[in-house]
């Protein structure tokens, strides 16, 4: 079997790793595997799709509507020209091209819901059409990642989806072994007595890193110690780097930008923070939550969703005084720190193991 998944730019998150990660399962099950780019820009992450065993190609999408006709027409002579059976669609500008693109070559197709998107009353029957038209003229199946995007596509889209949830790379996220934290913030320049938070995310405005930014300059009076470590990269980078000169906070504040081996820098951490508006089920907070990372998330769509069964984190309101005052509470309650953790990472164990989820696209596949 031949899967061609269709993803935006090729970069160090969600989708990209998740099935990087599973690469060698989906071939053991048979599948040979290929990856379309479709932004303007292939992405850091196409080389590592490349050694995972991903045939990487790069088709910019096009934004005029007659192009992106000519656009279809490409890329069914791709899947033709290499006999793909099935086409899985991750980004939402080709939800129904890719459907129809499918349809046209007799393909599977299989399209993956990653957010709780938003949408404003004039463009929701648009969507709404997009979706009804991809599923029951051109034959796609639909699948949501997580409780929060299964139910945003139920009550926003009036669409039913398969619920099968994201998974992390096990054999690459699990707790600290006895001095492996000391030796990561070795590494790192980082002091032993820091109070280390870390994000890990993409630079953009709707994750709001802008929020711990100004909760650590609260923190800065009261505990000197602190630090923020800021892993990802974006556009909204420049911003946040000019809100951290303006508050003095260079000494507080460590931009690592972009990085591979991002558990490194969540065992040298003490707490994780995940601030966005919306997310759908955030794979850098399940990899915190497996290394044991005590986390602190705003209780917003697809964050709440991981304290669906117990308190497995804390989920604090959209608010950078409570932000502030919950990373200093949890800096001084180690049973607190302990409780939630150790109950995160069972959750993580159970609800997003990579060999059971996997398996359950491959179902879908078929």
């Amino acid at each position: 079997m031949k899967v061609l998944h269709l993803l935006y730019e090729l970069k160090f998150s969600g989708a990209e790793v998740m099935y990087a990660d599973a690469a060698s399962l989906f071939q053991s099950l048979g599948c040979e595997l290929g990856v379309v780019a479709t932004a303007s820009q292939i992405g850091e992450f196409a080389p590592v799709m490349e050694r995972a065993g991903y045939t990487v190609y790069h088709l910019p999408y096009p934004n005029g509507y007659i192009s992106r006709f000519i656009y279809y027409r490409y890329l069914c002579k791709l899947i033709r020209r290499e006999k793909y059976d099935v086409v899985h669609v991750h980004t939402s500008a080709l939800r129904w091209g890719g459907a129809f693109c499918a349809w046209l070559t007799g393909c599977r197709c299989v399209s993956t819901f990653h957010s709780t998107f938003p949408t404003h009353w004039y463009s929701r029957p648009w969507h709404i059409w997009l979706r009804m038209t991809a599923k029951y003229i051109f034959g796609a199946r639909f699948q949501s990642i997580s409780d929060s995007v299964c139910q945003n596509e139920k009550k926003r889209f009036l669409n039913n989806t398969k619920l099968v949830y994201n998974w992390y790379g096990c054999n690459r996220f699990f707790p600290a072994a006895e001095g492996e934290k000391a030796n990561a913030r070795k590494q790192l320049g980082i002091k032993n007595d820091a109070v280390v938070v870390v994000s890990v995310a993409g630079c953009r405005e709707m994750k709001r890193h802008c929020d711990i930014i100004h909760a650590v300059n609260k923190i800065v009076a009261k505990c000197p110690q602190i630090l923020y470590l800021h892993v990802g990269s974006g556009g909204y980078e420049k911003h946040e780097r000019q809100l951290v000169a303006e508050l003095g906070l260079d000494d507080y504040v460590m931009f690592c930008g972009a990085q591979q081996d991002v558990r490194r820098f969540l065992i040298a951490s003490d707490i994780y923070l995940m601030t966005s508006r919306y997310e759908g089920i955030p794979i850098t907070t399940i990899e915190a939550m497996a290394c044991r990372i005590p986390c602190i998330l705003y209780n917003v769509s697809g964050l709440r969703d991981f304290n669906n069964e117990e308190q497995c984190s804390l989920l604090i309101p959209e608010n950078i005084d409570v932000l502030a005052e919950k990373i200093m509470e949890l800096k001084n309650d180690g049973d607190l720190r302990d409780r939630l953790s150790a109950k995160a990472e069972a959750l993580v164990h159970r609800k997003y193991f990579m060999e059971h989820n996997a398996r359950q696209i491959f179902k879908m596949y078929q």
